[in-house]
């Protein structure tokens, strides 16, 4: 007898590269200071890396996403520059900025939505830490066509992370927060289209 579990076992996870739809991917810091009106926002211009995703198995979920660290731009003239000086991200030396995300837990269905925690290794300037961010998952079938002509499915992953700058030796100090709000909209392509498995994306 074939169940749903024998033919999730069979059913391998697909990669999705977030290089191709590019222009939809977006991550965001938001620093709250005592200067620039209170909020200065900032965003990486050059994101790149792939996930590999099985929704059948949302646990298995893993891949890596790397930010060029000289990338990152500022509204703020004062910001944008010290940005990349040694006392913050030293960009000089750390060029890239990576997420190794190496399993999704706690994940629950809301209809078609995925909520869940990723877990994995966030590297800042050399230094490693475990971190955990609350994500939202939405998958959508042979959507690629639509911003490129190319037969394949896409999958988008939306977060949030208050990320501790006194852990990656960030200066804080009185002008700003030692937690800065990262928001995180990334959308990945896969060159495959899943087959209509059994499988709560697909329950209409």
């Amino acid at each position: 007898m074939v169940t749903f579990a024998s033919i999730s076992e069979n059913v391998s996870a697909m990669e999705f590269d977030f290089k191709p739809l590019a222009s939809l991917c977006r991550v965001e810091v938001n620093l709250s200071t005592n200067f620039g009106g209170g909020t200065v926002r900032g965003t990486f211009g050059k994101i790149i890396g792939k996930i590999n995703f099985a929704p059948e198995r949302p646990q298995s979920t893993n891949g890596k996403i790397s930010l060029s660290s000289r990338s990152l731009r500022f509204n703020y003239a004062k910001v944008a520059f010290d940005s990349h000086s040694p006392d913050w991200l030293n960009s000089a030396q750390y060029p890239e900025i990576s997420f190794h995300m190496n399993s999704l837990e706690n994940f629950s269905w809301h209809g078609k939505e995925l909520r869940a925690e990723a877990k994995g290794v966030l590297i800042i300037k050399g230094i490693s830490k475990h971190i955990t961010m609350p994500i939202s998952v939405h998958y959508f079938r042979t959507a690629r066509r639509k911003y490129e002509g190319k037969a394949g499915d896409l999958l988008k992953i939306e977060g949030l992370l208050a990320l501790p700058i006194r852990e990656f030796s960030l200066p804080g100090g009185n002008e700003i927060d030692q937690n800065v709000e990262v928001t995180v909209s990334m959308t990945g392509a896969s060159d495959r289209v899943r087959p209509l498995l059994p499988s709560r994306l697909f329950v209409y």
